[in-house]
């Protein structure tokens, strides 16, 4: 069975997302955190925030 090349592990805390990214090999693993983190950050913002208008929605109805 093949290993993984990356385990992203991601929780929402306290009003905020806190993920990890862990690669087997130090020099990749800065590599990816650095390129990740920034998609991870876009992607969970947008998802924050349509959470926030369905809760608006929901609300209005």
């Amino acid at each position: 069975m093949d290993e993984p090349s990356e385990i992203i592990s991601v929780q929402h805390e306290e009003g905020g997302w806190i993920w990890s990214i862990t690669v087997p090999d130090p020099a990749e693993h800065r590599m990816k955190l650095f390129r990740q983190s920034a998609r991870a950050c876009a992607t969970y913002e947008a998802e924050l925030a349509l959470e926030e208008l369905r809760a608006a929605d929901a609300g209005n109805s």
